[in-house]
């Protein structure tokens, strides 16, 4: 008898399947408000990282210790006069669906994305924060980022990136696809603040305006000029 229960048991595991319930942006949960839901948490610790559909399976102390090493290690963008060891934050949220807002996918990437970014991180006066959205069924990973990264990091750097994690998505290795994202991503910020830093990038092109002049200093040389051309006009006259 037990060989009728099989086609059905297998159907009902296919179905189940099929019938996963996409995620709604609104519903999706916040792993320092929800860690149980999220898998974010490592030797105690909650991580900005959240996988309620366990896509990268059972084991991700790996992702969770790569955000938790950038985050840890990350550079300051703004502000940092007054606060120079607050860096950027990442998260990273992974998912089987999402609800499609628009027809064009890139577009519902880019909506679901940035409406998780704002539920996740408190609105500041330096919009420094980062989520990554790694979405199985659509095997992207989808970078919604700060106004202030967005001004440091050029369009060319984002577009290299998707092309080495292509590769990895495709085959389903999506632990290393966001290992390697986040890895490109730190370092690229790291190189895009030394640039600003020291006002030259990588071929030694000044990438800044040059310092307003001292007013100080051609206060003084003027003051030199005036009493040059009085001490010249002495010596003339007597």
């Amino acid at each position: 008898m037990r060989p009728e229960f099989s086609i059905p048991l297998l159907l009902l595991g296919t179905l189940s399947v099929c019938l996963a319930v996409p995620w709604v942006a609104e519903e999706y949960p916040n792993p320092m408000v929800n860690p149980n839901k999220c898998g974010s948490n490592i030797d105690g610790e909650t991580l900005w990282l959240c996988d309620p559909d366990s896509v990268l399976g059972t084991d991700t102390s790996s992702v969770l210790s790569t955000v938790k090493d950038v985050n840890l290690n990350s550079n300051c963008v703004c502000n940092c006069t007054e606060n120079p060891d607050v860096g950027y934050v990442v998260g990273v949220a992974v998912a089987e669906f999402i609800t499609s807002q628009h027809d064009d996918q890139t577009a519902s990437l880019e909506a679901f994305s940035q409406t998780v970014r704002e539920n996740w991180f408190e609105t500041s006066s330096c919009d420094d924060k980062i989520l990554l959205l790694m979405v199985k069924n659509d095997s992207q990973i989808h970078l919604a980022l700060g106004s202030r990264i967005n001004e440091i990091l050029p369009s060319e750097i984002l577009d290299n990136i998707d092309r080495d994690i292509e590769p990895l998505l495709e085959a389903s290795k999506y632990t290393e696809a966001l290992e390697l994202t986040l890895r490109q991503l730190d370092l690229a910020i790291s190189e895009r603040v030394g640039v600003y830093a020291t006002g030259t990038d990588s071929t030694g092109m000044t990438t800044e305006e040059p310092p307003e002049p001292d007013n100080l200093v051609w206060g003084i040389l003027g003051v030199i000029a005036i009493m040059s051309i009085l001490i010249f006009h002495y010596w003339i006259k007597y």
